[in-house]
């Protein structure tokens, strides 16, 4: 998700926020009586970035390291195009490692074995893709920039990037736009490159047939799932096809025209998906944010739950039956019980909460918390020196 600003109090009231987020806030549990219920044993723990200039964007967690990643980016120096990955131990949130990369580092992904992580370098500058072992952090290979289009596209990005075990390749949304009649014509594609050498092989056609910017890979079935606008595709990595499509017609309720995060529950036939409106209409701001779960087979609608402004990513643990979602404008993250869609807890984060991630075994949901860092953009917000970071949510009531 892209630094964006929202209407926040006063600069003193912010300052007053983030202190006392970092009282709240520790590297231990909070010290609070022991969970006595179900919707208590949520327990938190924090840690930093190591300086403010610095952007935490997605997250993994690492099996066989037993740490969570992040991708992240000097947000303030960008004509240098710094990135690093920072490791942080998946318990303690101790940091463990802080390892440069070639360039800014945005979307994070990894093979099933964990045995690699892949970060994708956004913006035209970049437009690559980097292999790192996550024993040591050191880069394996980088691929050559990925060109797309004869035509020199402008305004070039690759969002995320997600790996298939059945063909040991890389799919990865890449954004761009050309030049039509004085105008700018944005389109969106799904490319396909080989997982060892990082060369590109191919795309999947229509795999973002209008505005797109979801993508997912469910585990259990091994699909890839893209959304935007008004659809939701299926897709199989090996055969390279769009296999179903559910179309979000106006049916839907509220309006679906910007789903950004995607999350399936493959036992329960579910599809789950946030929206952020970045500008609504005049007089609804927001009211279309939230989650939305659809049948999978049918594509009809089961529930809209308004989790917060700016639905911005989810993650479902079928362990626990429940659905996380990031509410980036609200500063909070929602937790909504799978049976009956209620919010069981509002967790406030009073930042941006951001990409998410949840550890192998559920135990645990680490969010990206970011700040509010251009005087520029917004001087309200502004928070001088803040740093970005990182949340682990215990799940489990007995784990650490």
């Amino acid at each position: 998700m892209r630094d964006t600003p929202r209407p926040q109090p006063s600069r003193r009231a912010s300052a007053i926020l983030a202190a006392a987020l970092a009282l709240c806030l520790s590297s231990t549990a909070f010290s609070a009586s022991p969970p006595s219920s179900n919707k208590d044993r949520l327990w938190m723990s924090t840690n930093y970035l190591e300086h403010p200039e610095e952007g935490l964007y997605e997250l993994q967690y690492n099996a066989p390291t037993g740490a969570v990643f992040a991708s992240v980016m000097d947000r303030v120096r960008r004509d240098d195009n710094l990135g690093y990955l920072y490791a942080f131990d998946g318990k303690t949130l101790a940091l463990k490692g802080r390892y440069d990369m070639p360039y800014r580092a945005f979307s994070l992904t990894q093979d099933a074995q964990g045995k690699w992580l892949y970060v994708g370098h956004t913006q035209a500058a970049s437009l690559r893709i980097s292999k790192v072992d996550p024993k040591t952090g050191k880069v394996a290979l980088t691929s050559e920039r990925l060109h797309v289009d004869p035509s020199e596209p402008k305004h070039e990005h690759l969002r995320h990037v997600v790996h298939s075990a059945q063909t040991g390749e890389l799919f990865t949304a890449y954004i761009g736009s050309v030049k039509e009649n004085d105008k700018y014509r944005s389109f969106y594609r799904l490319l396909v490159l080989d997982g060892e050498t990082l060369k590109v092989k191919g795309e999947v056609e229509n795999a973002f047939p209008s505005v797109g910017y979801a993508l997912h890979l469910d585990r259990a079935t091994q699909r890839i799932f893209t959304a935007g606008s008004d659809y939701i595709n299926e897709i199989d990595p090996v055969k390279r096809q769009v296999v179903r499509t559910l179309r979000l017609d106006d049916t839907v309720k509220p309006r679906v025209n910007n789903l950004v995060g995607l999350a399936v529950d493959a036992k329960g036939g579910r599809i789950f998906a946030s929206q952020f409106i970045h500008q609504p209409r005049p007089g609804a701001e927001n009211e279309q944010d939230g989650l939305y779960v659809f049948d999978r087979n049918s594509g009809k609608q089961l529930a809209f739950v308004p989790t917060g402004k700016g639905g911005v990513t989810l993650a479902y643990s079928p362990k626990h039956d429940e659905i996380y979602v990031s509410n980036f404008r609200s500063g909070t993250i929602s937790v909504v019980d799978g049976k009956t869609y209620e919010i069981t807890q509002q967790i406030p984060a009073h930042v941006f909460p951001n990409m998410m991630a949840l550890a192998d075994d559920e135990s645990a949901l680490y969010v990206g918390l970011k700040q509010g860092f251009s005087k520029m953009w917004n001087p309200e917000e502004f928070v001088e020196g803040a740093k970005e970071q990182i949340l682990r949510i215990t799940l489990d009531r007995d784990a650490p």
